[in-house]
């Protein structure tokens, strides 16, 4: 099988490897290069980076329209194969391969769309996993090959959650490549859920939820938007927290988002709505990111301050 791999992201990349390792890979679709976060240089996405490491051919164009179907019928590939890709194939497109496969890191029809792993942490899931489907013109609608699942222990954060989910992606994808056969697809059993694109608003604290959710949201919201709440008008951000949202909480009795104390180990002890957190690691403003002891170190009247 000779398959177009149309990804983009950095969970994307171990799989491509394990498809060109067994030469698999007739060409690599990818975002066209990009801005970085400073400056105006133009960056190469990871998948693309990984391909020509690999010596692969890679294709960026800006649509997937005339041009790009000529591209396709170029070098008539098998499959095509998406993951975190970036842009919608339509039917046209889609039309031109006699086989096509998505990898979605959720376990289908649960969280179609673009924040699977978010969606996941944020709702305090207990478990999770990857899904390898045929491309449907609905997002996320086609019929499946294959699933792995897997347990959550409430300490993921969303790059953690994300280097799993890659981990496990050539395990998945790659035995049901090899052995098409074997894996005849089945319609989607159960009922969908959606996810949209993660705002940076949506990584707002709110203190007066439950412990649970905000230690949730903390980690949902790792490494983008960071997690967000006001001190002296000005953002502050808890990057890290300590334990698990599954762990038993103290009761609290303070005004939620008020710092009670540091404890040693675990960090600026908070409370919420019905229990504290633990803030680990913080961005404060006008700061690098650092672990809590560290901040505390600099900025002792931190205790007894409230958090908005």
């Amino acid at each position: 099988m000779r398959i177009l791999y149309a990804a983009t992201g950095e969970i994307a990349v171990p799989l491509l490897r394990a498809l060109a390792e067994r030469q698999l890979v007739a060409a690599v679709l990818t975002a066209p290069d990009a801005p970085g976060k400073r400056g105006k240089t133009l960056l190469p996405s990871p998948v693309k980076k990984a391909a020509l490491e690999l010596g692969l051919e890679v294709y960026q164009p800006e649509t997937l329209r005339k041009e790009a179907r000529e591209y396709v019928r170029s070098i008539a590939p098998d499959a095509l194969m998406s993951f975190c890709y970036g842009k919608i194939f339509g039917p046209m497109f889609l039309s031109l391969f006699p086989r096509t496969f998505n990898v979605h890191p959720s376990l289908l029809p649960k969280y179609r769309g673009c924040a699977p792993l978010y969606a996941a942490i944020r709702n305090l899931d207990r478990v999770s996993g990857i899904t390898l489907q045929e491309i449907a013109e609905g997002v996320d609608e086609g019929r499946i090959y294959s699933t792995v699942e897997f347990s959550l222990d409430g300490t993921e954060d969303n790059l953690t959650l994300e280097r799993r989910a890659a981990e496990l992606a050539p395990k998945l994808v790659v035995p049901v490549v090899e052995n098409i056969g074997e894996y005849p697809v089945r319609d989607q059993q159960g009922e969908a859920s959606y996810t949209s694109f993660v705002k940076k608003e949506d990584g707002r604290i709110d203190f007066s939820a439950s412990a649970a959710s905000v230690h949730a949201l903390i980690r949902a919201s790792y490494p983008w938007p960071k997690a967000c709440c006001m001190l002296d008008g000005s953002p502050f951000y808890i990057t890290g927290v300590y334990g698990s949202a599954f762990d038993p909480v103290e009761k609290a009795e303070e005004k939620p988002g008020t710092v009670t104390a540091f404890v040693k180990g675990k960090g600026l002890k908070i409370a919420t709505g019905d229990g504290y957190i633990y803030a680990s690691r913080v961005l404060p403003p006008m700061k690098k990111e650092m672990d809590a002891a560290a901040y505390v170190n600099g900025s002792k009247g931190i205790i007894g301050r409230v958090l908005e």
